[in-house]
């Protein structure tokens, strides 16, 4: 899972480079900004990355937000963790330098899918969990700038300690709208039966919830301070657990729908159909054979007007030449008898010949395929007849749907308009889903090709 990757990559700066940070901050605040910078070059201009691990576990820690979301766990804990505890005396020095790397960090996350949101907005998709999702980010990017700007040094020095300590309470609300975007948008895909997901659930769960009840837990026993410690720890463990379990129940699917992904999918792909146009070798075939059989007639036509004009020059030749010897005349009748024997031989030699049948590149049928899409197989199921492409099917195992579906609308038309996956533009955001759906019918025309 990514989240846990990047957990261990925050806990490891935090733990082994703690002194470094403390001492140059600002060679870490540069290092997660050129960071961010590659992430975001590299997915907004569509630089294709063919390895699949790269694409999902190195430039997705930063895309996807998980490296930002573990440097704020580690934030969060800092604060939550019982006064005293070992760890404390690691991370309470650096819990601003933390927090600042940790926005730096998001703000990749906040870029690569701002852009997104703000397509889908253009294009009209505003279904429900779109607007939660835009509510919750607009505030958590309106609450985590300021509060960032006011963790370094030279600003928080010149503020009144109470005032400061009192605006970083919204610390609180941002992780809380940060447990909120990952369930709203976990949920729906955990149902699903999408793979990875519920256990993801789990764990930002645990993560979440787990610093809530030991904030307050923290909170309780400073002010309270409660002689034993058995009753708030049996309620913060149950306040743990229960919400957790709840949530994974929520999340999970009850059916099957994980064992089976693409046969699901199958029953919702999209299809596109194309009316049967007459391909380009049918249609230069046909001329062809049109044009042989101009040609024959013509040439017909013109043998019968020679016939005609020679036989008519015979005919004056014999009225003039009446005295002629009977030897002559026979000599004559036999030249003219050679002469009506040849339109015979011509009729025989002029018959129009058969149309040439043309010749197909792909054989008659149903053809079916897969490639590797952004984050999972994608499916392609085209019907040929004639040389012409009369319906393309796609789907996809895990890519994402709005993705997919604008892949779909860009790139399907083209291949069934050419007959070919060649030359096909792929949909600027959607490459890689785009470049999926071109291999797979690549792949289906190459088992249909005579």
């Amino acid at each position: 899972m990514l989240f846990l990757t990047a957990l261990f990559i925050a806990l490891l700066i935090a733990f082994c480079l703690d002194k470094p940070l403390k001492k140059c901050p600002a060679a870490f605040y540069i290092s997660a900004a050129v960071l961010t910078v590659a992430s975001v070059v590299i997915t907004q201009f569509d630089i294709n990355i063919s390895s699949r691990f790269v694409r999902d576990n190195v430039l997705g820690i930063f895309s996807r937000g998980a490296l930002g979301t573990a440097f704020w766990a580690v934030v969060m804990w800092a604060g939550a963790l019982p006064n005293g505890f070992a760890p404390i005396k690691k991370l309470m020095p650096i819990r601003g330098e933390l927090s600042i790397t940790a926005a730096i960090l998001t703000f990749s996350h906040i870029i690569t899918y701002g852009v997104q949101y703000i397509t889908n907005l253009i294009k009209g998709r505003t279904g429900s969990d779109f607007v939660v999702t835009s509510i919750v980010c607009l505030a958590m990017v309106l609450i985590m700038t300021p509060l960032t700007v006011m963790s370094f040094k030279k600003i928080r020095k010149k503020m009144n300690a109470k005032t400061w300590k009192k605006i970083q309470r919204f610390a609180y609300i941002f992780y809380a709208f940060i447990y909120v975007h990952i369930l709203v948008l976990f949920v729906p895909k955990a149902q699903k039966g999408r793979e990875g997901y519920f256990l993801s659930i789990l764990v930002y769960s645990a993560v979440f919830i787990g610093y809530a009840v030991m904030r307050i837990r923290k909170y309780y026993i400073a002010n309270k301070k409660p002689e034993k410690k058995l009753l708030p720890n049996t309620v913060c463990a149950c306040a743990f657990a229960l919400p957790v379990a709840l949530l994974g129940a929520l999340a999970h699917n009850s059916g099957e729908t994980a064992s089976k992904p693409s046969v699901v999918t199958e029953e919702k792909a999209a299809t596109f159909t194309f009316a049967p146009e007459t391909t380009s070798a049918a249609e230069k075939a046909v001329t062809t054979a049109k044009d042989g059989k101009k040609t024959t007639e013509t040439t017909e036509k013109t043998d019968k007007d020679t016939k005609t004009t020679t036989t008519s020059a015979e005919t004056t030749k014999k009225t003039d030449e009446n005295k002629k010897t009977e030897e002559e005349k026979q000599e004559e009748k036999h030249e003219e008898q050679e002469h009506n024997d040849e339109p015979a031989q011509e009729q025989h030699e002029e018959a129009p010949a058969a149309e040439p049948q043309p010749a197909y590149k792909y054989r008659n049928g149903e053809y079916e395929a897969e490639a590797e899409g952004y984050a999972g197989k994608v499916h392609v199921k085209l019907s040929i007849e004639n040389d012409v492409i009369t319906c393309i099917s796609a789907w996809a195992d895990e890519d994402d749907p709005e993705y997919f579906g604008d892949a779909m609308n860009t790139v399907i038309p083209q291949i069934g308009a050419k007959v070919s996956a060649d030359g096909i533009d792929a949909c600027s955001g959607a490459t890689y889903s785009s470049n999926g759906i071109i291999e797979a019918a690549r792949k289906a025309l190459e088992q249909a090709a005579n």
